[in-house]
C-alpha cells in the first residue's frame, strides 16, 4: 500500500492517498512541520508512486533543489522554470523544494509566477519547518499538509524494531520531541549520555552555589559549543521534570526517570517561581545562539543569571 513504510503521518497519508485515488492531485503541495517526522521521505514515496519508478533520482523528471549556502537563491528558480517547461517522459514531472522557509524573497517571487500557472504535468512540493517564513502568496498557492510530531509509542516500537534497547528508545523518544530523524541521530551518537551526565554536574554546580566554579562552567561547557542547542534543550528538560516532580505527576511521565534521585535533590531546593524563570533564561540563551551571538558571553550570562534565581 502507498506509503506504509512512513511511521506516523496518518492525516498525510490517507489525504494523499486519497488525492491519488481519485485522481485529484493538486500542482503545489506544502508539506509543513517540525524537522525528521517524515516530510522529505513522504515527497519522495509520492514521487516514486507518481513517476512509477523505484529510484525517482534516477528520473529526469524528478528534481531536487537544495538551498545553495544559507539560502535558496533566485537563479535556483529560474533553472526549474526553464526545466518545467520541458515535458516529461512519462505523465508527472515531480519538484522537490527543501528548506523552502529558506528561499529568498526574490526567490519566492520568481516562484510564484510558476505556482500562477504552472504546466498541467508538474507537481511542485515545498518541504519547510516554518511556512510563516513563506510570503502569504506562496502559501495561497499551495495545498498545506500539515505533518504532526510521530507519536511515542510508534517511535518507541520503531526504534525498538532497529535494535534500541527499550529504555534507552523511550528515552530517546521524549528527548527527539517527535522527530524520529532525530531519535536516530542520539541513538547513534556517543556524545548524548556524556551530554547528560554533564548537564547534571553543571546543574550541580549551580546549585553548590560557589562563584568560583559557576565562572568556570562556560568553559567547561564550550566542548559542546557544535551540540549548544541540543545541550539547552537537556537542561530545560531537567527543570521541566522538576516541576513535574513538584506537581506530583505519574512518574512516568518524567524524561530523565533515569535520574530521579538527582531531581528530587534539586526539586526541594527550588521554587515553581524559580523553574519558570530559569527556563526562560535558557530559552533567552538558546535563541542567541541561534543568532550567532559570542558563545562564552552568552553561556556566561546564562549562567549567572540562574545563580541570581537560586542564590
Amino acid at each position: 500500500m502507498y506509503f506504509d513504510n512512513i511511521i506516523g503521518q496518518s492525516f498525510a497519508k490517507k489525504y494523499l492517498k486519497s488525492s491519488i485515488n481519485n485522481d485529484k492531485l493538486n500542482s503545489a503541495y506544502m508539506f509543513e512541520g517540525i524537522d525528521g517526522i517524515g516530510k522529505k521521505k513522504m515527497a519522495y514515496e509520492l514521487a516514486k508512486i507518481l513517476l512509477e519508478i523505484e529510484h525517482p533520482e534516477n528520473s529526469p523528471d524528478y528534481i531536487d533543489v537544495f538551498p545553495n549556502g544559507n539560502s535558496v537563491k533566485v537563479d535556483q528558480i529560474r533553472k526549474l522554470q526553464s526545466d518545467i517547461i520541458i515535458k516529461p517522459h512519462n505523465k508527472y514531472k515531480i519538484y522537490i523544494l527543501n528548506n523552502a522557509e529558506k528561499m529568498t524573497v526574490e526567490a519566492q517571487n520568481a516562484l510564484l509566477k510558476t505556482l500562477e500557472e504552472p504546466p498541467q504535468y508538474a507537481i511542485i512540493i515545498l518541504v519547510t519547518n516554518n511556512k510563516e517564513a513563506l510570503l502569504d502568496t506562496i502559501k495561497s498557492r499551495c495545498d498545506i499538509v500539515k505533518f504532526n510530531s510521530i507519536p511515542h509509542n510508534e517511535m518507541v516500537g520503531y526504534l525498538v524494531q532497529n535494535g534500541v534497547e527499550e529504555k534507552k528508545a523511550t528515552l530517546l523518544t521524549s528527548f527527539s520531541r517527535g522527530s524520529l530523524e532525530r531519535a536516530l541521530d542520539l541513538a547513534n551518537s556517543t556524545e548524548f549520555t556524556d551530554m547528560r551526565d554533564d548537564v547534571q554536574k553543571f546543574i550541580k554546580v549551580l546549585f553548590d552555589k560557589n562563584t568560583v566554579d559557576i565562572l568556570e562552567l562556560p568553559n567547561d561547557i564550550d566542548k559542546y559549543k557544535s551540540e549548544i542547542i541540543d545541550l539547552l534543550d537537556i537542561i530545560i528538560d531537567y527543570f521541566r521534570d522538576i516541576v513535574l516532580l513538584k506537581e506530583r505527576v505519574d512518574r512516568d511521565m518524567l524524561i530523565n526517570i533515569d535520574k530521579i534521585t538527582f531531581l528530587e535533590s534539586i526539586s526541594i531546593k527550588i521554587t515553581y517561581s524559580q523553574v519558570s524563570r530559569i527556563i526562560g533564561i535558557i530559552e533567552e540563551a538558546k535563541k542567541k545562539s541561534r543568532s550567532n551571538c559570542n558563545f562564552n558571553i552568552n553561556m556566561q550570562v546564562m549562567f549567572l543569571n540562574i545563580y541570581e534565581v537560586i542564590k
